[in-house]
């Protein structure tokens, strides 16, 4: 099985805007061979994208309900803070959180910056809105 771990810039992209974001997370969800998974911070910051773009908080759901949510342990945290590379605070616990799923998953993101870390880090990546995996 492959494992896909969703960054929230794929996610909302999918969301608010369609697109190719949103045929690779359907088509990714559907497929009983791949599993998606993301951190709890994806619950938080796809609420506060509906609520500054004043949609519906529900809509979130279009996308929780086919993502395995791991929650954000000490250890999710910990392995936050020893990450060396430049890159924001919560792209940090996403990356970790991915980390913690093991070295095969790919970290799915439109983030160009948190992409390259991933890799840094020994992750594989995915741009769905740019090009095929890498890493």
């Amino acid at each position: 099985m492959t494992g896909y771990y969703l960054d929230t810039s794929i996610a909302a992209h999918a969301l608010l805007r369609g697109g190719r974001a949103a045929r690779w997370l359907d088509e990714t969800t559907s497929n009983p061979t791949y599993a998606v998974f993301s951190s709890r911070l994806l619950q938080t910051e796809l609420t506060r994208t509906l609520r500054r773009e004043d949609r519906a908080i529900s809509e979130r759901d279009d996308v929780l309900d086919y993502v395995g949510i791991v929650p954000i342990t000490e250890g999710v945290l910990a392995t936050a803070e020893a990450i060396m590379e430049h890159v924001k605070t919560l792209d940090a616990i996403h990356l970790a959180t991915a980390l913690s799923l093991g070295s095969g998953v790919i970290v799915v993101s439109h983030d160009q910056n948190q992409l390259r870390v991933a890799e840094q880090i020994g992750l594989h990546t995915l741009d769905p809105l740019e090009e095929p995996a890498r890493g």
